[in-house]
Parts: C-alpha cells; structure tokens; sequence
C-alpha cells in the first residue's frame, strides 16, 4: 500500500510539473521573424546571427520562431502568393505578440495587413521604402529600423578614388519591391560632386548585361542583387551577376550589399546586418516589457554601415584606398587579397 501510494505520489508531481511546464510555456511572449529572403541568404543569415547574440544575452523567457518567405528574386514571382498564404498560415499558427518583418517584402505582401491592431505589434526591419509608404507612421501598434543605404560613404569613396577630377556613376539595380525602393533613394540622395549619369533597375539578365557594357561612368554603383530570368529559362543568379558585372565593368563597381565582396565584387558599403538583428530584438523585447519607455519605442534610422574590400583586386583596377578603409573592413572580415 504504502509503494502504491508513493508512486502515486511521485505521478502526481511529474503531472504537475508537465502542466506547470506548459503553462509557463504558453505564457512566454512569442516573437516572429518574418524574412523576405531565403535562409541562404548572407544577409539574412547574418540579420539572425545579431538577433541571436541580443537572446543569448536576455534573461527573459521568451519564444520566438524564423519564417524564411525567399521572394526576393525576380525568378520566384509565380510563388509570391503561397508564400503570402504560408506566411499568414504562420501568423495565425504562433498568433505572435511581435512580429519581426524583415526588409520590404515581408512588410508589403504580410505586416501591414495588421496594422492598428491589439496584436500582432509589428517590428520593420531594414526598411528601405518611407514608412509612411506601408501606412505605418501614427500606427498604434508599429515601430522599428528603417534603413538608409550607405551612400554617402559611397560618393566619398568616389570622390577619393578619383581624386582631382569630377567623377561620374551610373546605378543598377533588380527591379522588384526592394530595388524600386532602392532606387528612390538613390534619386533622393545629394551626390554632390558626384554626378549620376544613368540609372536602371533590371528585370532581366539580358537588360542586365547590356546596362553593365554600355555605361560610360567612372563608378557604376550595384544595389541588390538577386536573381535575374534568362532568355532560354535559365536564371543568371545573384552571384553571377556580381561577377559578371565585375569582370566586364568598363566602371568601378561598388556595391550596397553585404555579400557583394565575398561573391566576386571589389567594394562595396553596405547596411551591418548583424547590428539591424540585434538592434531588432533589444527593441522588441524593451516593447514587451516596457523597460525604458511605454508603448512602441521610437523608430529608427541606423546610422552604421560596414566596408568589405578586396584588396588586390582594387590595386589591378590601379586604385587604392586609406589605411583607415582596410581596417574597417578587417574588422569585421569583409578583407580579402
């Protein structure tokens, strides 16, 4: 009698601690992270490195869960909507008290359809496009980074590479919901002494290409790049593109991305994508527990960028840039010979 009721006993504990473990579980706060870019993706790859690192160093319980939509490419448009229906299957499935939607996609095609709700709150991360776009400035229940492209760090690289004269650029981009957002703020931008002479956001390999060879600029300036439809139903991917432009480029290449340099590129200057992530989940945590002010923390711009190089290759095209260029991108491993 007295083994039954010590395992009844011992039962009863387990059960309860079953129960209470759900219970505190279904308590916690839940985060989604809503990427417009596939998993592969250096950028994204690196945005969830940084929001890694900020949960590591937070001591509050709370659950998040990744969705990887991948329509950033020109390629991928036919799947715009089961990945719109998918994300929204996700929504209803974590039912999120901040969804994190990351880059523009993510918040034109799911985040903006909850604004002014009770739930989810909505985070925007490395927005290129003006909030007030999405119909978020003066939402109750939105905040977040919106990013501005590097360009100043650009046209000041221009302006020491070329030094002594007037230098031109040309711009080139995919057109799509990022490259068109990309673009106006190229066109926004004071590119003083630099003049821009032609711009392009392709929609093909083939207007790709013959953007790239017919540009007479001193520096032909790369936005996003993703992948592009060739004329025989191959795709002339991303990385391809890099490497092409750099190898048939009559300009200097910079580029505005994070892998432009790993992928084959010389320079580029592009939004630190490990610092967006991090940033991201110290807002959205301070936005659940009220710890520095209430309601949505104010937006913000991020004023970082960060340097990649290929050194050797940059020296072949008869260039050089300050030590202090070098260093920067050391710093975070973006040198290469």
């Amino acid at each position: 009698m007295r083994q039954t009721w010590k395992t009844l006993l011992i039962l009863g504990c387990l059960l309860s601690f079953v129960a209470l473990l759900g219970v505190f579980n279904a308590s916690k706060p839940r985060i989604l992270v809503l990427h417009s870019l596939g998993q592969d993706s250096l950028w994204v790859a690196e945005v969830d490195r940084g929001m890694r690192e900020a949960l590591d160093a937070n001591r509050r319980p709370v659950s998040v869960e990744w969705m990887y939509m991948d329509v950033g490419a020109s390629t991928v448009r036919d799947r715009v909507g089961q990945a719109q229906a998918d994300a929204r299957r996700a929504m209803d499935r974590v039912d999120p008290d901040v969804l994190i939607a990351v880059d523009d996609e993510a918040n034109l095609l799911v985040a903006r359809d909850y604004i002014d709700r009770r739930s989810p709150r909505i985070l925007y991360l490395s927005l290129d496009r003006p909030p007030a776009d999405y119909g978020y400035v003066g939402a109750s229940n939105v905040s977040g980074i919106a990013e501005q492209l590097p360009f100043a760090a650009v046209r000041d690289a221009a302006i020491t590479l070329f030094e002594g004269r007037a230098a031109t650029a040309s711009v080139v981009g995919v057109d799509g919901v990022t490259g068109q957002a990309e673009m106006a703020q190229v066109r926004d931008f004071d590119w003083g002494p630099l003049t821009v002479t032609a711009t392009e956001l392709a929609s093909t390999a083939v207007g790709w290409r013959d953007f790239v060879t017919g540009t007479r600029s001193d520096v032909l300036i790369v936005l996003s790049c993703r992948d592009l439809p060739e004329e025989d139903g191959g795709v002339f991917t991303a990385a391809d593109a890099i490497r092409w432009t750099q190898d048939n480029s009559r300009a200097l290449p910079i580029g505005t991305q994070v892998d432009f340099v790993r992928d084959g590129g010389v320079l580029s200057f592009s939004p630190p994508p490990d610092d967006y992530g991090k940033r991201a989940i110290e807002l959205a945590l301070d936005w659940l527990d009220d710890r520095t002010t209430p309601g949505p923390p104010p937006p913000l711009e991020s004023p970082h960028f960060q340097v990649a190089l290929r050194q050797g290759a940059l020296a072949a095209r008869g260039f050089s840039l300050p030590p202090i260029y070098v260093e920067a991108a050391r710093e975070v491993n973006a040198l290469f010979p």
